[in-house]
């Protein structure tokens, strides 16, 4: 961003840099976009239909709710994007949930809006969320599950379902996580064996003769077997 306009950064309450198809969020005012974090086009969009002063670096989006000043108008930038992973991205949303799901939860503790539980059934590979009014029996419900080809992750469930119950928008990158591909101390895999059975197994450690390798696409070969990740909360080793 060196070749932007400060004057235009620093009036602006919130700034998103594209970098590939994702727009990153550089600065925050407010404090409810993750820095460093990864948005779509559609949520700096809906975000900005609802804040003010926000600026994308470069202007790549004609969308007036981005242009409230002069400077604003005038802000570009060149330079080519760096390559992110996959699993970096996915990385990137996880933190993303982490920090969404403290905030909503706090903002409701701090205005005494609802009262905030989360579910976590992790046989049926989904969370349900419980936002109930204080005082009252009225409550509302948010779901979210993992279908059998993607992996559970409870904190981008968490986020997607406390989301729901309180009639959020879900952002796109919850939605459309990359897949990983990197097997981590504390994954749950998958393993196939010769007999057809299916075992599933906690990554406990990556030296030779645990897990020798990852491939592509999210299978990895568990010494003569094959496998794939299928839950990567990590909350066991405090992920």
């Amino acid at each position: 961003m060196e070749s932007v306009n400060q004057t235009a950064i620093d009036s602006a309450s919130t700034v998103f840099e594209k970098v590939g198809e994702d727009y990153i969020g550089s600065k925050s005012r407010f404090g409810d976009i993750l820095i460093g974090a990864p948005y779509s086009e559609a949520f700096v969009k809906a975000y900005a239909n609802e804040r003010k002063d926000v600026l994308v670096i470069p202007q790549t989006i004609e969308y007036t709710a981005f242009l409230h000043n002069e400077e604003m108008k005038k802000v570009a930038t060149h330079g080519q994007a760096p390559i992110v992973s996959a699993q970096a991205r996915r990385d990137e949303i996880v933190e993303q949930a982490k920090a969404d799901v403290e905030r909503l939860k706090e903002n409701n503790r701090r205005w005494r809006a609802f009262n905030i539980s989360l579910k976590i059934n992790r046989n049926g590979r989904s969370v349900e969320a419980v936002a109930k009014k204080p005082n009252s029996r009225t409550a509302f419900y948010g779901i979210a599950k993992a279908v059998p080809s993607d992996c559970f992750n409870v904190h981008i469930g968490k986020a997607i379902a406390l989301r729901r119950a309180l009639g959020l928008k879900v952002p796109d990158e919850y939605l459309n996580v990359p897949q990983p591909t990197e097997v981590r101390v504390g994954d749950v895999i998958e393993v196939t064996l010769d007999s057809g059975e299916i075992e599933k197994k906690p990554v406990v450690s990556l030296k030779a003769g645990s897990l020798n390798a990852h491939l592509p696409g999210r299978i990895i070969q568990y010494p003569s077997h094959y496998a794939k990740i299928i839950n990567d909360s990590r909350e066991e080793v405090g992920e």
